[in-house]
């Protein structure tokens, strides 16, 4: 294994027996089960930034929360519903609630009701099935057919299907880990009472991932966000790596994905190559997007100081400097509807909006 290239990754067994027996003995509902039990409204409001178009805030639970921090969103049909991912910090004991989803409907005429989805881990440990944790910073999230995406920094690239969205059955927020419906567990009652108004009623189960090669060193990559994208005309997930000033540059890499199966393409030992990998990024980043032969990324320049974002390809940018809100996380672009979301992290700022690329003189170019 020492001897892949920067960036290749390992297909995991699927967890399909595990998601499936949970199924069993839990209620599928998808996204359209989460759609129909929304329990926070959302608030629209102007967002701070030259290039910032009217967005939206959260409750004031979670727009004020110190241990959830929103940062990844991804579009879905066609705008309608966003999907943002949140880690959670971790405790003095170095325990986390792990990672979440908040399923947004932009539809509703009062404005953006979300609730939100805990992402799990379905094991079996001495014949009991049982649910841990995500415990990811889930830095940026990508939707291709009917899988969600979600990178974990230094192993890989985690995979879920929307379609196994579950329901705790009578779970009522802040009820304890154990159902009543079979022997199902979760191993932190963290898992379900994370957040201060109360725990998660859903759970989306982990269905699969693409490993990055055990070891260390200078050269290891990092997954701290990703997207989909049409590269020359083919759908792409593309990674990115966070990194600070000083460090080593970052890299951006992507991958194809396989047409039959809506996953990366790999080969018959599971090992999925990256076609490119583009050296020397700019430091700072936290989220990608691309859009024909335009390529986006932001980059964070601290809690007081405004976002820039970059346009171009990973062969030449340029730099829109403070024209971002403090703390701009991911990128995606609604297709169709022709908008690029982002989402900002700091407690008390923030934000989920669209990027008024028009304002900058940026128009993206078709593939």
């Amino acid at each position: 294994m020492g001897t892949e290239p920067p960036f290749t990754l390992t297909a995991t067994r699927p967890r399909a027996d595990l998601v499936d027996a949970l199924g069993a003995r839990l209620r599928e509902v998808g996204l359209d089960g989460v759609l129909g039990d929304l329990d926070r409204a959302a608030h629209a409001c102007s967002v701070p930034g030259e290039a910032a178009g009217e967005g939206f805030t959260w409750d004031d639970v979670d727009r004020n929360d110190p241990t959830w921090w929103p940062q990844g969103v991804v579009s879905v049909r066609s705008g309608a519903l966003l999907l943002v991912s949140w880690y959670a910090k971790r405790s003095r004991l170095l325990r986390t609630p792990g990672s979440r989803i908040s399923v947004v409907d932009r539809t509703q005429p009062e404005g953006p009701r979300y609730r939100h989805v805990l992402l799990v881990a379905p094991r079996r440990r001495l014949g009991v099935l049982t649910l841990s944790t995500v415990p990811v910073h889930a830095g940026g999230i990508a939707v291709h057919d009917r899988f969600l995406f979600v990178p974990d920094t230094y192993f890989g690239v985690r995979v879920f299907r929307l379609e196994d969205v579950m329901a705790l059955p009578g779970r009522p927020p802040g009820a304890d880990g154990h159902s009543s419906g079979g022997r199902i567990g979760l191993l932190h009652r963290s898992a379900v009472g994370g957040s201060r108004a109360g725990g998660c009623a859903y759970v989306l189960p982990q269905f699969m991932a693409f490993r990055a090669p055990l070891g260390w060193g200078p050269d290891r990559p990092s997954y701290s966000f990703l997207s989909i994208g049409q590269v020359e005309g083919r759908p792409n997930l593309v990674v990115g790596e966070y990194r600070r000033n000083g460090d080593r540059r970052p890299r951006l890499a992507r991958y194809p994905i396989d047409p039959r199966t809506g996953l990366p393409r790999a080969d018959d030992h599971g090992r999925c190559a990256p076609l490119e990998v583009y050296e020397d990024q700019p430091s700072r980043m936290q989220g990608v997007a691309v859009h024909g032969s335009t390529w986006f990324i932001t980059a964070s320049n601290g809690q007081r100081s405004a976002g820039d974002l970059y346009s171009g390809t990973p062969h030449g940018w340029h730099r829109h400097r403070g024209v971002l809100p403090s703390g701009p996380e991911d990128l995606d672009w609604s297709r169709p509807g022709e908008e690029l979301w982002c989402v900002s992290e700091w407690p008390g700022h923030r934000w989920v909006f669209p990027i008024a690329t028009g304002r900058l003189g940026v128009d993206p170019m078709p593939a």
